[in-house]
């Protein structure tokens, strides 16, 4: 395999808990550029959901979500819409229900890829846990006797915060696709270059965009930016709201 830098690099890291009769199962999604010359706009989206869910049915029973990075500051408005996770059970059809629940225009797409994740590691933890009752041990606690292998230093590893990402307040770039020919795009697409006349973003990539999320639903919130103005690569990151384009 070749050593080369990535284009992009996406990670999901899961951990699922017992706490009495819940499994929490706490998950967070990282999104960078490490090719980006400008340190600030190497992290594109960190977020975090945790869900806890009953033992007994595997059914949700409370939902938390964070949002640390993100391209547009209307983001974290759609947050509470997870909330509808609640009753839900992780079981087979647990896919089509969050698909039918906070998907699209009804939600976040990242946070919603979180929570598609953690229900197969969420079936996982039962049978772990099953499997240490049966040795008697307590699950999640980790014998007095293990040391670290070299598998568990990498592991480690891979849960500290990536050295060539600086703190979340001055992220840059959003979802979609990433243009390596110009300046990085809050929205995914590449910015006008000097002497250029080709619009900030091409009809086919905000076709591609429309209906991802709450952000991009058809005649919303990043749509109006863009017809009033937003510069997407030259203006700050998170874009600021619509409010400051569209002003009273």
């Amino acid at each position: 395999m070749t050593a080369a830098v990535p284009v992009h690099r996406r990670t999901i890291d899961i951990e699922v808990c017992q706490v009495d009769d819940l499994l929490v199962a706490q998950a967070r999604l990282r999104d960078t550029r490490p090719w980006h010359p400008d340190p600030a706009r190497v992290l594109l989206h960190d977020m975090e959901l945790a869900l806890h869910v009953r033992t007994a049915d595997l059914t949700i029973v409370a939902v938390e979500s964070r949002m640390n990075a993100f391209p547009h500051t209307e983001c974290p408005l759609i947050r509470p819409s997870f909330d509808r996770l609640v009753g839900l059970s992780v079981r087979r059809g647990f896919t089509r229900a969050l698909r039918e629940t906070v998907s699209g225009v009804h939600g976040c797409s990242h946070l919603h890829e979180i929570a598609r994740a953690a229900g197969p590691a969420i079936i996982q933890a039962t049978l772990s846990a099953a499997d240490a009752r049966r040795r008697g041990l307590t699950p999640g606690a980790e014998p007095p006797d293990r040391r670290q292998s070299p598998t568990d230093a990498e592991t480690n590893d891979r849960r500290r915060p990536p050295t060539d990402v600086h703190p979340p307040e001055e992220p840059a770039s959003t979802e979609g696709p990433v243009s390596t020919d110009g300046p990085a795009s809050t929205d995914g697409a590449t910015p006008n270059g000097p002497g250029t006349s080709a619009p900030v973003v091409s009809g086919r990539q905000a076709a591609a965009l429309t209906g991802s999320c709450h952000i991009w639903a058809p005649d919303g919130i990043a749509t109006r930016k863009l017809a009033a103005g937003w510069r997407p690569g030259f203006d700050p990151y998170p874009a600021p709201p619509l409010t400051a384009y569209e002003p009273s």
